[in-house]
């Protein structure tokens, strides 16, 4: 059993020095997807993190953290329903790049009915 871990250990260290030419090619085709792969899903993270939150989005978005909030506080139902009514969506679209923001937003400005 020990043999077998060195010996493999062995392999892993020489890296490609002894590989045919079809291996070579192989790897050389695994890496590059790789790579393609790689730079792809960093293409769409960027796209993703340049997004525009659209009204509807933000609107579904509040209520669902909202009633989240009432679920866990049932005793600042009213209180999160009167913020609700209140909510400017169009500064929280402007400032807002993810839904995470959007609840981020709402959590820092509730925070204040939990005291």
């Amino acid at each position: 059993m020990v043999n077998s871990i060195s010996s493999y250990s062995t392999v892993q260290s020489t890296g490609t020095n002894y590989l045919s030419d079809d291996e070579k090619k192989k790897k050389k085709t695994q890496d590059d997807s790789y790579s393609a792969y790689n730079n792809q899903k960093n293409s769409v993270s960027e796209n993703n993190s340049s997004s525009h939150i659209t009204e509807d989005t933000a609107k579904s978005t509040a209520q669902s953290y909202i009633a989240s909030l009432k679920a866990q506080y049932p005793q600042l139902a009213s209180k999160l329903d009167a913020y609700y009514s209140s909510l400017d969506f169009s500064s929280l679209i402007s400032d807002a790049t993810s839904v995470s923001d959007i609840k981020a937003y709402i959590f820092n400005e509730t925070r204040g009915f939990l005291n």
